[in-house]
């Protein structure tokens, strides 16, 4: 799971750090916090790892809460006392479109260095993570950037930043593909015979594709809104389909096993959603969000996963689906083949 994301100001006080450099300090390995502006003497500046921090300079860090307290106990208290933005300085939300940056860590670019710009922090998917040196860049993710305004160009273009770049669909064709051919693979034990099937190979596929990110010139990612809309199109045919299909059998079902057939389903639907809500909430911590697409993964539930897209706005229960559900396939699979045998 991702930590929330804050921003806080602090007051240097500590006299360990002051009269040191940020380089010497080293502050984002001790703290994980981005230390994204300083203010000394009524003059605010980027930093830099030759900024020496001076008794009664305050500092905006940008981090989790975690993050937060560690800035508290190496540099000092915290204020309320906001460090206003100079005009001199911009901050942008930057794209990532730029295929030659796509798999390099913020640590490669070193824009700090070359362009005295600071990120304070990447949003992918929906979920804002606090950036590292080591944190290896994906296309689309959104990077909040800290500069000078003649240097946020130059920096917008190394990242690329193309809003109206147009989304390619021979990787996504190529990912279905490729998908279609491993779910039709299957594994025989005797009588007892195993494979993904469609939406197992391809959900697999997508997978393992996406972790790639990038193969030569293909990008196997793609930008957040691209992939909301793509998703909200394969749910509405998806439903489309399952919906005609059942409803074609709905009364003659209903018919033939009444009331009696929808209160069984309805018992070993609810109970089993019950148990895990209650280990996942008490005992594992997951928050709300996770715990929806988790929910909808374990029970193979597209229907369910469109239901939870339409209450929140994060990607977190689409990705915690995106876990769960190859599992709760490859385990689903198996269990009705041994059921088919008794």
């Amino acid at each position: 799971q991702f930590p929330e994301i804050l921003s806080k100001h602090f007051v240097v006080e500590n006299e360990n750090v002051i009269g040191k450099s940020l380089g010497d300090l080293n502050i984002r390995f001790m703290t994980k916090a981005v230390v994204s502006r300083i203010m000394h003497q009524n003059t605010v500046i980027i930093p830099e790892a030759e900024i020496i921090l001076q008794k009664g300079d305050i500092i905006k860090a940008v981090g989790s809460n975690d993050a937060m307290e560690r800035v508290k106990l190496v540099v000092g208290p915290e204020t309320k006392k906001e460090i206003p933005l100079d005009t001199k300085y911009d901050v942008r939300s930057i794209l990532v479109t730029n295929k030659e940056v796509v798999k390099k860590t913020l640590g490669q670019l070193n824009i700090l260095e070359n362009y005295h710009a600071t990120i304070t922090r990447v949003r992918r998917s929906g979920i804002n993570i606090s950036p590292s040196p080591s944190l290896k860049l994906q296309f689309g993710d959104k990077l909040i950037v800290i500069c000078t305004k003649e240097n946020m160009g130059e920096v917008s273009r190394i990242f690329g930043d193309d809003k109206l770049s147009s989304t390619d669909f021979l990787p996504i064709a190529l990912g279905i593909i490729l998908g279609i051919l491993v779910g039709k693979m299957s594994v025989n034990f005797g009588d007892f015979s195993f494979g993904l099937g469609l939406t197992g190979g391809i959900l697999v596929v997508a997978l393992i594709l996406g972790r790639t990110g990038k193969t030569g010139p293909i990008m196997w990612t793609m930008t957040g809104e691209a992939n909301q809309i793509l998703r909200q199109f394969g749910l509405l045919f998806f439903l489309a389909a399952v919906g005609t299909s059942a409803g074609s059998h709905l009364e003659s079902t209903f018919e033939k096993y009444g009331v009696e057939l929808f209160v069984y389903g309805a018992i070993i639907t609810i109970i089993p959603m019950i148990i895990a809500t209650i280990a996942a909430r008490y005992f594992y911590k997951l928050n709300v969000l996770v715990l929806l697409g988790t929910l909808t993964g374990s029970m193979t539930s597209t229907p369910g996963l469109a239901a939870t897209d339409t209450m929140v706005e994060s990607d977190a229960p689409a990705i915690a689906y995106a876990t769960v559900y190859p599992i709760a396939m490859v385990l689903l699979i198996i269990v009705v083949q041994i059921l088919s045998l008794i």
